[in-house]
């Protein structure tokens, strides 16, 4: 028994090591994962290192090639405009869910959460890379919080999926100028759900995913993308 679950934690241990690294942008769109270096670091075998891959391409952040192994999900303009289409469509219906059915606490959550992110250091190129992470956490911990009013489990899971395959292109953009002030967005957002106006709430919400993805288009059509490290 203790050896299973000494087994499982290291399988854990490696999924969020992974996640972690794909969500940081450590990890590039397109770069090959050598799961040879992944069974050295966390001392599993090449099955289990499989196995927590597979994982992944099910929520669509890795792709399993024949013959060649695993790669980050690569950016493709279909990708970002498809990805968009669906938070959008998403984020604003969770969001009106939960304006619409949230309670006291819910609303108690969204102003923490807000007042969290409002007051961390905005991610920079130049920053501590500790501090860049601390944000994204905390965006994302903001727009999970937003919806978890909705009332749907399974509403918030996909919305969950889809928000963390964003975030591997938006922290691809930031690298090629692709990162946006959003702090007046997400004010905006927080506003419109303690007025209870779920119509606004879920416009705003709509929105700001929407320019998100034109800046990550944007950046993805910048020359200096060329510069980009190597994915192999």
């Amino acid at each position: 028994m203790a050896r299973t679950a000494d087994a499982r934690t290291r399988n854990e241990a490696l999924y969020l090591d992974i996640r972690a690294q794909l969500l940081r942008g450590d990890l590039s769109p397109g770069q090959r994962i050598r799961t040879e270096d992944l069974c050295v670091a966390f001392g599993v075998s090449v099955s289990v290192v499989r196995e927590v891959l597979t994982r992944f391409t099910a929520q669509r952040l890795v792709m399993s090639e024949p013959n060649k192994g695993f790669r980050v999900t690569p950016i493709t303009v279909e990708a970002i405009n498809d990805l968009c289409l669906l938070r959008s469509e998403l984020e604003g219906l969770a969001v009106r869910l939960a304006v619409e059915r949230g309670d006291v606490d819910w609303e108690a959550s969204v102003i923490a959460a807000h007042h969290r992110l409002a007051n961390a250091p905005r991610p920079s190129i130049a920053a501590d890379p500790q501090a860049n992470e601390r944000w994204s956490i905390l965006h994302s911990e903001f727009h999970a919080v937003c919806a978890s009013g909705c009332g749907s489990p399974r509403l918030c899971a996909i919305r969950q999926d889809l928000f963390d395959e964003a975030e591997i292109f938006r922290q691809y953009a930031r690298l090629y100028g692709g990162e946006r002030a959003t702090t007046q967005e997400h004010a905006a957002i927080t506003g419109a759900i303690m007025r209870r106006d779920a119509a606004l709430a879920e416009e705003l919400v709509r929105a700001h995913v929407e320019r998100t993805a034109r800046a990550t288009l944007d950046a993805w059509n910048r020359p200096n993308r060329e510069n980009a490290p190597a994915n192999s």
